[in-house]
């Protein structure tokens, strides 16, 4: 691949400014398209014999959830607990969006169960307002996947007994109905989401395919949607989000209720792979992510370590990625706050960086360097992350006549410009 070096060279004979704005703007644009990270995790000081179904109700979050997040099987108290109060939301806002067709309709609000996690989330203007618990139906009495709407709405309502139930008679309203006092009728028939006078129910799949919640929850939801709401009800056992403020990409491994398929670690590699990012993913944290369904959010892409030059904080996109003993990183940022000038080859085939009369020629695959005309082997390849070249910070820095170390009390890598 030396040849692709002397390219390099002859297309970067003329540089231009470099600054953060591309770079946000591209991986931005393209991270921003995934689903994202709602809520934020809590912890929990459980107290003596405490119940579990007590600290679930609590905070709005199923028993089986807490069982699910937490080691161990629970029976003793004073467990400090972690509540899964931080989820990756199914849908990017562009998906949710796609699912009102009629906002007046819907007023905008959708709402989109996850059966494998036993969540519903309602979606306003694409973005999720909330998170529910369910109870969803029980082996042989699925509850559907596909795309509906609420056709139907009741406060107090009265059940009239299916075939496959033991009453014969109407149940009116009261504490023996099994509607509890809210009802939202979907559009396939039969099948709705209700209040229920069974509470402990909640996460389990014991239902005859219609989605219980919480009566306090199913208020609530009663008052956001309306008739014409869409509702779309999946079956992801697999879920991939980005939180920006973070620059970090999530997965969450949910339970496989119904037997369709575990998750696998080559599935996690071909779902990152669609989104550009199968070359700088965390193989190690995402395997033990696939190990064990808790449902909780791992960080498979970007990490905690953070970036200074001179003092400053660099803001990056998608945060730096340990690789080798260094940290790749999207390049326009870094180079912007290095005061360096760089140019990106057509679709990231080569990244160029100078400074002063320093210069650097990477690209992306490759461990090898051309550093003032001489090759230099480098100890992690820049790559492509989705579809933007993120570069190794410290080779990068060094190169260009700046010094680098890294303080671990503050995970973060120390760039000196010598400016």
């Amino acid at each position: 691949m030396r040849w692709a070096w002397m390219l390099a060279a002859a297309v970067a004979a003329v540089l231009t400014p470099a600054g953060p704005a591309p770079a946000q703007l591209v991986l931005e644009q393209a991270l921003g398209r995934m689903p994202p990270l709602f809520g934020t995790p809590q912890e929990y000081q459980r107290k003596g014999n405490e119940s579990i179904y007590e600290v679930a109700r609590r905070f709005g979050v199923s028993a089986s959830a807490i069982h699910n997040a937490n080691e161990g099987d629970l029976k003793n108290g004073d467990e400090l607990l972690l509540i899964p109060t931080e989820r990756i939301a199914p849908l990017a806002a562009w998906e949710a969006l796609a699912l009102v067709g009629d906002p007046a309709a819907s007023g905008s609000v959708s709402v989109v169960v996850n059966l494998t996690e036993r969540n519903l989330y309602v979606y306003q203007q694409g973005q999720p307002i909330r998170c529910y618990p369910g109870a969803i139906g029980m082996r042989g009495w699925e509850t559907p996947t596909g795309d509906f709407t609420i056709v139907n709405m009741r406060k107090n309502p009265t059940w009239f007994p299916p075939k496959w139930a033991i009453e014969e008679k109407p149940v009116p309203p009261g504490p023996k109905n099994p509607l509890g006092d809210r009802w939202m009728g979907l559009s396939a028939p039969g099948y709705g989401i209700h209040a229920t006078i069974a509470p402990s129910s909640i996460g389990r799949y014991v239902s005859h395919g219609c989605i219980r919640m919480y009566p306090e929850h199913a208020h609530e939801l009663y008052e956001l949607v309306r008739l014409g709401t869409p509702v779309k009800i999946i079956y992801q056992p697999l879920v991939l989000g980005y939180r920006p403020e973070e620059g970090v990409v999530y997965l969450a491994h949910h339970p496989d209720p119904y037997g369709l398929g575990e998750v696998t670690l080559e599935e996690v590699r071909k779902r990152l792979q669609q989104w550009g990012l199968a070359e700088v993913w965390d193989e190690e944290a995402a395997a033990g992510a696939v190990s064990k369904p808790q449902g909780i959010p791992a960080a498979i892409v970007g990490s905690s370590v953070k970036v200074t030059v001179d003092g400053k904080p660099v803001q990056f996109a998608l945060a730096p990625i340990p690789r080798g003993g260094d940290w790749l990183a999207p390049v326009e940022p870094l180079a912007w706050a290095l005061r360096a000038r760089a140019e990106i080859g057509p679709e990231g085939n080569f990244v160029s960086l100078e400074r002063e009369r320093q210069r650097i020629f990477l690209s992306p695959g490759d461990r090898t360097a051309l550093v003032n005309g001489q090759v230099v082997d480098l100890n992690a390849a820049p790559q492509l992350a989705a579809g933007y070249p993120v570069v190794p910070v410290a080779a990068v820095a060094r190169a260009l006549g700046a010094s680098v170390g890294f303080d671990q009390a503050t995970n973060t890598v120390l760039v000196w410009s010598g400016n």
